[in-house]
């Protein structure tokens, strides 16, 4: 990344791509139709997956037709690993040389995965060991061994290893000294041939993939690419996404900014003041002068978020038909946060607890797709994990990951009884997942592990990209103060509110958490009107406990 970096640095304005204007600010993107569905070129694409939905099919059209960057937002559930397995199927047709990143190997594993069965000519960059097990056979460092080219530098291993061996046999020193000699040769001749291989393999590959920092390897570093997709970019630092940018002509982005963007642990380097420059206009250099300072001084803002505000929607496509959630669950971010955009699928909208693929009861946890725990009234008070006792060490370690961290023993309770309502029900424990945004939380409710094995826990950041059948939310906060501390984050609350498929259970305290914002109000106003609302019983909170 430091000499991606250097590289830009040094580079002057006008060797610039058209691509890096953009991206800088320098130029705006060449405009594309708003309607590609009739376009002569992008209407009449025969699309390998029948099952694509128009969305999707907008979003491929965009990306295809777009000369320098296109955005591809996709919301929860909507489909956007689906989406990009299309479009480069699509670009391979085309006869378009592709490189494919993500900010970590899971997220580039996902995608090799889901390529693996149209048999696309594909090589995977990195470290087998880091590798999913169903992915290593398309490593660089198998096919090295599998290839044509490897046959040869195995080879010359082997006769390597047998010069090598013939020392030991050897005892006059000039014959041992000859040996040394050939060895010295066939280690050059060794060394060029797996560098010719491995050249030959990335140069005959149509689609190669890697992490971020992976393709700044020296393998990718003579090589170009007709475009470059960012997965996951909204997950991503920006300085990552660099590192494959520099020798590309264009670039797809995979994302949501409005989930959680990359974590960033220097405090250092967290938000500054919006609008502030970190030079004087007297001592900005030419070059600085002309790219726009736009936006916030902060790691946290993505390639994704920056390009956005830079250029504005008409870089972006949105994904709307979502098929993991209920539609009574979907309702609230789709109206708060995707402009009412989202579709429930057929297939996904009415479908509860008592529709899984294994007999569970018919009961009132079964039967709502939507339940608030409220628990408003000063009875459920939120515990600030330093009022601990020392010897709580456990607790103190884990609630340190988050500095100031607070637990609800009375919430935890009252989750450990829904959770026992839904297995007594019939619910397999590992279709059940809690998560609450507070590790303080997390340690009191560890005992849930033991209890009903195969339960997943887990704090709302760690919990992104995933899903459940059934899930729970602890909210934790409740104070007098009306004090929400992160919870107020719409991103991390955006998280917590779309994991499930059939159940969302949100327990907190109304009252508190109503105050935080202006979202919060509305969301706790959302869950009073629509969901499944009860008001806990204390006696038979404390029976179960």
């Amino acid at each position: 990344m430091n000499l991606t970096m250097e590289k830009l640095q040094k580079m002057d304005p006008c060797q610039y791509s058209a691509l890096i204007r953009v991206l800088f600010g320098l130029s705006t993107p060449s405009p594309v139709a708003p309607d590609l569905s009739r376009d002569e070129q992008f209407g009449k694409i025969q699309w390998i997956d029948a099952t694509l939905n128009d969305s999707q099919k907008d979003a491929i059209r965009f990306a295809l037709a777009s000369r320098e960057i296109a955005l591809i937002h996709g919301p929860p559930g909507t489909g956007k690993t689906h989406t990009l397995i299309e479009l480069i199927l699509q670009l391979v047709k085309r006869g378009q040389r592709i490189l494919v990143c993500g900010p970590s190997n899971i997220s580039v594993d996902n995608i090799v995965e889901r390529l693996a069965p149209h048999k696309v000519a594909m090589l995977r960059l990195g470290h087998p060991a880091r590798l999913l097990p169903s992915v290593v056979s398309h490593s660089l460092d198998v096919l090295t061994q599998t290839s044509e080219a490897g046959a040869i530098v195995k080879d010359v291993r082997a006769e390597m290893d047998l010069k090598q061996a013939s020392i030991k046999k050897t005892k006059s020193g000039k014959e041992r000294r000859a040996i040394y000699a050939d060895l010295k040769e066939l280690r050059k001749e060794y060394r060029l041939r797996e560098k010719n291989c491995v050249s030959s393999l990335v140069r005959g590959t149509s689609v190669v993939l890697a992490t971020l920092h992976g393709a700044g390897g020296a393998q990718l570093r003579s090589e170009a690419f007709d475009l470059v997709i960012i997965d996951e970019a909204s997950q991503a630092l920006e300085a990552q996404c660099w590192v494959p940018l520099l020798a590309a002509k264009k670039v797809v982005c995979a994302g949501d900014h409005l989930q959680l963007p990359p974590t960033i642990k220097s405090t250092n380097s967290k938000l500054k003041s919006q609008g502030k420059e970190t030079k004087s206009k007297e001592t900005k250099s030419k070059e600085s002068q002309e790219l726009p300072v736009k936006g916030t001084t902060s790691l946290a803002t993505t390639l994704f978020d920056r390009l956005l505000a830079l250029h504005g929607p008409s870089i972006k496509r949105m994904l709307t038909t979502q098929y993991r959630m209920h539609d009574k669950i979907m309702r609230f971010p789709s109206n708060e946060l995707y402009d009412a955009k989202l579709i429930a699928a057929e297939a996904v909208k009415q479908r509860l607890l008592r529709d899984l693929d294994y007999p569970v009861d018919d009961t009132e946890n079964t039967t709502e797709p939507l339940i608030f725990i409220d628990t408003q009234g000063g009875d459920f008070a939120e515990r600030n994990d330093n009022e601990k006792d020392d010897a709580d060490s456990v607790s103190k370690t884990k609630a340190s990951l988050h500095g100031d961290s607070k637990s609800n023993e009375m919430e935890a309770s009252l989750v450990k009884q829904h959770v026992k309502h839904l297995v007594d029900a019939g619910v397999h424990a590992e279709d059940i997942a809690v998560v609450t945004p507070y590790n303080a939380q997390l340690a009191l409710l560890a005992p849930l592990k033991e209890q009903f094995p195969g339960i997943e826990l887990g704090s709302v950041d760690g919990f992104q990209g995933r899903e459940k059948e059934a899930v729970i939310v602890s909210l934790v906060r409740s104070n007098a103060e009306g004090d929400v501390g992160f919870l107020g984050e719409k991103r991390r609350l955006n998280v917590a509110m779309t994991r499930p498929k059939r159940s969302l259970v949100v327990i907190g305290d109304s009252e508190t958490v109503s105050r935080g914002s202006t979202f919060l109000k509305r969301w706790m106003g959302f869950l009073e009107d629509q969901a499944d609302l009860r008001y806990p019983d204390l006696s038979a909170v404390s029976r179960e406990s």
